[in-house]
């Protein structure tokens, strides 16, 4: 994993251990991968081949569920950093592309606060095995199907809990957790340890951190001649240019800190001439004068 997102959340990333449970939590995890996406999709076809309406509105029930409560707890809003109808239209595919492949693969990944959220992706998962029973029960599937559906379920749970037994035990709470997108992006800035970790949020959705936006603006302020004076590896163009104009100083304030650095440059040189020639004039009062 990038060393970068590891500093930034590392309440997240690094929950699997070294060692032999290394690679049972890999196996695991296709495992559980390749059960939910076999139930799923034998499912859905088999109530696709009987009712087709029915599962576009099992579908349609289950995404209008997610959008409604990302509505509703103030987190609808994608991390990408797009503003305006154009980011509400990317928010809303970025939240139907991520749910529809959770719903047939279950990435792990995808609990993160910025997608589903930990709580919301463990519920998510048992949701979509209970659509798959419905979806053989409305297909009037088979005794085959029927002991395919129990069977990958049961084995996919097991998997699930192999996985939460064998990793790091502080990490097991990501898969109940509730923290919103938002408040993982103000975590940033709140809970940064340095500047490097703040400046994160700038590069976030803006609509995520309003909330701290004074604060943010205030910190981008009064450090942003240390920045330009230290050059640190994150203060880069593709950074300044997701800062908000208006938090940049003006051109009367560019100008005004340049005059103060010329003239200071000016006093440091008047300065050293004033004390060359001092000693100048002193080596010359020492010297013996020539018969």
């Amino acid at each position: 994993m990038d060393p970068a997102k590891r500093k930034q959340t590392p309440e997240f990333y690094g929950y699997i251990p070294d060692g032999g449970s290394r690679t049972v939590i890999f196996g695991c995890m296709i495992l559980n991968s390749a059960l939910l996406l076999l139930v799923r999709s034998l499912s859905a076809a088999m109530m696709l081949m009987v009712k087709k309406r029915y599962f576009a509105l099992l579908l349609a029930g289950d995404m209008a569920l997610y959008l409604l409560q990302k509505v509703g707890r103030g987190d609808f809003h994608y991390w990408a950093p797009f503003d305006g109808a154009f980011g509400v239209f990317l928010s809303l595919l970025f939240r139907l592309f991520i749910k529809t492949i959770t719903d047939f693969t279950g990435v792990i990944h995808f609990r993160h606060p910025y997608e589903l959220g930990g709580l919301y992706w463990t519920a998510n998962m048992f949701l979509a095995l209970l659509a798959s029973f419905v979806c053989a029960w409305v297909g009037e599937g088979g005794r085959e199907l029927w002991t395919l559906v129990v069977a990958a379920s049961g084995a996919w749970v097991l998997t699930f809990a192999l996985i939460l037994m064998l990793m790091k035990k502080e990490y097991r709470g990501t898969f109940f957790s509730t923290v919103r997108g938002k408040d993982q992006t103000m975590n940033f800035f709140s809970k940064g340890g340095d500047d490097e970790m703040k400046s994160a949020v700038i590069s976030t959705n803006e609509k995520q951190w309003v909330e701290i936006r004074p604060l943010v603006e205030q910190w981008v302020k009064s450090n942003w001649w240390r920045w330009k004076a230290e050059h640190p590896a994150w203060f880069t163009r593709a950074w300044i240019s997701k800062v908000p104009i208006e938090w940049m100083p003006s051109d009367e304030e560019v100008a005004q800190k340049k005059n103060i650095v010329r003239r200071r440059r000016n006093s440091v040189s008047d300065s050293m001439k004033l004390l060359v020639g001092i000693v100048v004039d002193r080596q010359a009062a020492v010297r013996p004068v020539a018969k």
